[in-house]
């Protein structure tokens, strides 16, 4: 029969619900299927300027009206529009395309999705290979009842691969992501230098820095920069080694994520699992997956900042590497509560039938 669901996955398969509400129903067909539209990131939504949207998708005026935003094409607000059930990868993320700084001027036609009860947001899921107990990719594999040790051997070997200064007693910060403005390398940059000044204050200078990414070039020169700058100290890696992501993963105190907007956000979670604990920006996903150190070591998974901001990140990082250094008893504590969390698909998978569930017997959108 026709009782299906449509899962169309962003701006690339935004005019699935258009066409469904357009063509497919008014023909009566797909009278009891319904479409999901599932927002990964808004800021890119689909945007084709100089052309006409009727002859171009063979559709009547009407729908030309849903597809278009000012004086272009836009697909994701076609998806909104005429969607069914919209959903996002994290739930603070629905809230945030809300807002006028979230938006990306498509706010409007979410917010309309939310008053009618037809938006949610699930957290993604991770792939099971992400367990530090049989990750192939480690140097040592570890668990829960041994990752003191399991962490401390990887982080040795890392910093010999590396070409890193072999000491157990530096904080490990990693940072793995691309090399763009939404990932606030800006921002991490900005603290580089701090970061590695010894004051006397016992934790500014005892660390260390990875960074891993692709992406622009004044940002590859400046994980180039820090390279030489510090040797033996910073490890600026322009490119991406996924079996690298694993061994920082399995090696790192810390994990970096200064993102302006995510989403949802991954490495957080992959970190998580093997002991590292995230400083992350208050935003979307990330907001969703770290439970900050105020909540109390017996609960925190890891460090919020906010707002994003270098004095702000140099605040929280402060307080991570001293906690890391001077109260290793509550460190891992932390550590040993982001690794019983539960980030895996199975998880994500009971909510997305959930909501298939309450789609399938809703009424269709009508336009």
């Amino acid at each position: 029969g026709d009782k299906v669901i449509f899962l169309a996955n962003d701006w690339q398969a935004g005019l699935v619900p258009v066409y469904m509400c357009y063509k497919y129903r008014k023909h009566n067909c797909y009278t009891q299927a319904r479409a999901i539209y599932v927002i990964h990131n808004l800021g890119y939504q689909g945007q084709y300027h100089g052309h006409d949207a009727c002859r171009f998708f063979g559709i009547d005026g009407k729908a030309a009206t849903d597809l278009v935003l000012g004086n272009c094409i836009n697909l994701s607000k076609g998806a909104l529009i005429c969607a069914d059930r919209v959903l996002t990868v994290s739930p603070n993320y629905s809230k945030e395309i809300q807002t006028a700084s979230g938006g990306f001027n498509l706010q409007d036609f979410v917010s309309a999705k939310a008053a009618s009860l037809r938006l949610a947001g699930i957290l993604n899921g991770i792939d099971d290979c992400w367990d530090p107990a049989v990750d192939p990719d480690v140097f040592v594999n570890f668990s829960v009842e041994d990752f003191e040790k399991g962490k401390m051997e990887n982080k040795a070997a890392l910093q010999k691969m590396l070409g890193l200064d072999i000491n157990p007693d530096l904080c490990l910060i990693g940072f793995v992501g691309r090399l763009t403005w939404q990932k606030g390398i800006d921002v991490l940059a900005s603290v580089i230098s701090w970061l590695m000044q010894d004051t006397g204050n016992g934790v500014t200078g005892q660390v260390q820095l990875i960074m891993m990414g692709n992406g622009e070039r004044q940002y590859s020169d400046t994980l180039r920069w820090a390279e030489s700058t510090y040797k033996g100290r910073v490890c600026g890696y322009v490119g991406f080694d996924p079996k690298v992501e694993h061994q920082m993963m399995a090696a790192c105190d810390l994990l970096l994520m200064p993102s302006r907007y995510e989403p949802c956000g991954l490495p957080q979670m992959y970190s998580q699992m093997y002991g590292t604990l995230p400083v992350v920006h208050a935003t979307g996903g990330l907001v969703d997956s770290v439970k900050d150190v105020s909540l109390g070591v017996e609960t925190a998974t890891g460090f919020l900042v906010s707002p994003l901001s270098s004095d702000k990140l140099k605040e929280t990082l402060f307080r991570a590497v001293e906690l890391n250094i001077k109260r290793k008893q509550d460190f891992l504590r932390m550590q040993r509560t982001a690794m019983q969390h539960d980030y895996y698909w199975p998880k994500a998978m009971d909510e997305y039938e959930r909501q298939i569930d309450i789609v399938l017997y809703e009424p269709a959108t009508v336009r």
